[in-house]
């Protein structure tokens, strides 16, 4: 039964809640400026600057805040830290089409978000926290693979930053 729940949470329950908790709660820090980023390095110096903080009981559920609200509050879990990294890729390249890619695994609190992201060889990197990651990562199955360790998958998803638009979305 828990399974059914976590992949509803995961295919659409997070993203509504998400949208409805930035509306309600984080309007305000949307004039935030963000940094000015020239290289993945100075992106991975700005998550650096983040700090890892679970979501408050406010959020009542695990919720994706916006990129400048993450920025601003300097605190946030590691969908933050994908969101603001998702936000920044852009501004280095444009056809790094950043990707939020979450992965549902048993126990939940093992579960975890990273922003990956096009490299221009076409393989894939993503950012796992303030860690940049680069390897042989052809597909985001690869990437899911690696984030999810040696814990027993339930699902994942391949979001899209802005609209939260399902890119991908799997059971195991």
């Amino acid at each position: 039964m828990i399974n059914l729940f976590l992949r509803w949470w995961l295919f659409s329950g997070r993203y509504i809640w998400s949208r409805m908790r930035r509306w309600m709660f984080e309007r305000r820090y949307l004039s935030t400026n963000l940094p000015i980023v020239n290289s993945l390095e100075e992106i991975a110096d700005c998550l650096g600057q983040i700090t890892w903080a679970m979501d408050s009981p406010l959020h009542l559920y695990d919720s994706i805040s916006y990129p400048e609200t993450v920025w601003y509050k300097k605190k946030d879990d590691c969908d933050g830290f994908a969101i603001l990294a998702s936000k920044l890729l852009p501004r280095l390249q444009s056809t790094t089409n950043p990707v939020l890619v979450t992965a549902i695994v048993r126990p939940v609190r093992n579960s975890h978000t990273v922003c990956g992201f096009s490299n221009a060889d076409g393989t894939l990197s993503f950012f796992d926290n303030n860690s940049l990651r680069q390897g042989d990562f052809k597909e985001y199955a690869d990437i899911v693979a690696q984030i999810k360790g040696d814990a027993k998958l339930v699902c994942w998803d391949v979001r899209n930053p802005i609209t939260f638009g399902i890119v991908e979305f799997h059971r195991v």
